[in-house]
C-alpha cells in the first residue's frame, strides 16, 4: 500500500501539533486557524489513512495505537525533510552541535554553559532545540540531535540510548508571592486550590502522580497541564493556582521572590538530570568539550547549593 496522494504536509503538522498541544483548540491557536478547520484536516487525514489516530477520553484527546505508530514515523519523516532542506541551502552540519534542552535546564542551568562553550569554540555553532521529551528523543535517534540535556527518560524510552548523570533536581509545588496558603501545609493547600500539572508526556508527571496518590488525591483539581515557564508563570501571577514543576524551570523566579515553594516533605520528589545520547555515537571533539563543560557546571552547582 502506497501513501494516499491526497495526504499533505499540513495534515501531518496538524496531527503532530494536536498531539503536542493536547487538544484541537490549542493546536488551532498555534497554527493560527479555526478549530473547525483543524478538525476537518484531522478527519481528512484519518480517512486517507484508513483508521482513527486520535480518540477522546473525557475532555482530552489521546492517540490510538495506530496514532502512536504513525506519530513516530511522521516525526522522522519531517526530520528527513528538514535535513534535506538544510543540505540544499548549504547549511553544513560539520561545524554545528545540535542540542535538545528540556525545560528543567533550558532557562537556568544550560544558558550559562552555552555561552561559555561558544566563547571557547568560536568556530562552532550551537543549535538548541526545545520540545517534549519524546519528540527530542526521536530527534536523537534520527540523528537530528547530538544529545539532549534534561531529566532521565523512562527505562522504556532508553533502548539504543545512554544516560550520563549530572545532578539531582527536585519537583516542587510553586505559588505566587502572597498566596493565601503560603504558610499552610502542602496537604491543606492541595485540598483548596486548583492545580497546574505537568503534561502527560513530561518525565516528571509520574513523580507528581505518585505523590498525589500517596496523599490520597486520585482526582486533583486540575484544568491546565503545562511545563512552559511563560504559561505557568502567567497563570500563577493571576490566580491562586499551584504548579507542580521542576525547580530548575523557575529557579530565577524563586531566587527573586516572585514565586515561592510550598514544602512537600517527600524524598522521592526528585530525579536525575543529565545527558541522553545514542549509545553507539562517536563523539566529536566539540561534543566531548561541551559534555566536559556541562559536568564542570554541574559540580559547581552542587557545591553551591
Amino acid at each position: 500500500m502506497t501513501i494516499h496522494k491526497g495526504l499533505k504536509l499540513r495534515h501531518i503538522r496538524a496531527f503532530l501539533d494536536t498531539v503536542e498541544a493536547g487538544g484541537v483548540s490549542a493546536a488551532a491557536r498555534k497554527q493560527g486557524i479555526s478549530q473547525p478547520a483543524l478538525s476537518k484536516t484531522l478527519s481528512e487525514m484519518e480517512e486517507m489513512l484508513g483508521g482513527a489516530l486520535l480518540e477522546r477520553r473525557g475532555r482530552r484527546l489521546h492517540m490510538t495505537p495506530a496514532g502512536e505508530t504513525f506519530r513516530r514515523h511522521a516525526i522522522q519523516a519531517l526530520h528527513e525533510l528538514e535535513a534535506g532542506a538544510a543540505a540544499l541551502s548549504g547549511d553544513g552540519a560539520g561545524d554545528v552541535v545540535n542540542v535538545g534542552a528540556l525545560p528543567t535546564v533550558a532557562g537556568s542551568f544550560f544558558p550559562g554553559v552555552a555561552l561559555a562553550f561558544t566563547r571557547s569554540r568560536p568556530g562552532i555553532r550551537l543549535s538548541i532545540s526545545t520540545g517534549p521529551n519524546l519528540y527530542l528523543l526521536d530527534r536523537i535517534r534520527s540523528g537530528a540531535l547530538d544529545l539532549m540535556i534534561g531529566r532521565m527518560p523512562a527505562a522504556a524510552d532508553m533502548p539504543g540510548l545512554r544516560f550520563d548523570f549530572l545532578y539531582e533536581e527536585e519537583v516542587i509545588l510553586a505559588a505566587r508571592r502572597g498566596h493565601p496558603f503560603a504558610q499552610a501545609s502542602a496537604a491543606e493547600a492541595l485540598r483548596h486550590c486548583d492545580l497546574i500539572l505537568p503534561t502527560r508526556g513530561a518525565i516528571i508527571r509520574r513523580i507528581v502522580d505518585d505523590y498525589l496518590g500517596a496523599q490520597g488525591i486520585t482526582e486533583p483539581r486540575c484544568t491546565i497541564e503545562t511545563v512552559s515557564l511563560a504559561t505557568g508563570l502567567g497563570l500563577l501571577e493571576n490566580s491562586d493556582m499551584l504548579w507542580f514543576i521542576s525547580r530548575g524551570v523557575i529557579a530565577r523566579e524563586l531566587d527573586s521572590g516572585q514565586l515561592i515553594s510550598l514544602p512537600l516533605t517527600a524524598q522521592f520528589m526528585s530525579g536525575a538530570v543529565g545527558l541522553t545520547m545514542k549509545r553507539e555515537m562517536t563523539e566529536r571533539p566539540e561534543i566531548v568539550h561541551l559534555t566536559e563543560m556541562l559536568h564542570e557546571a554541574a559540580r559547581i552547582r552542587e557545591t553551591s547549593t
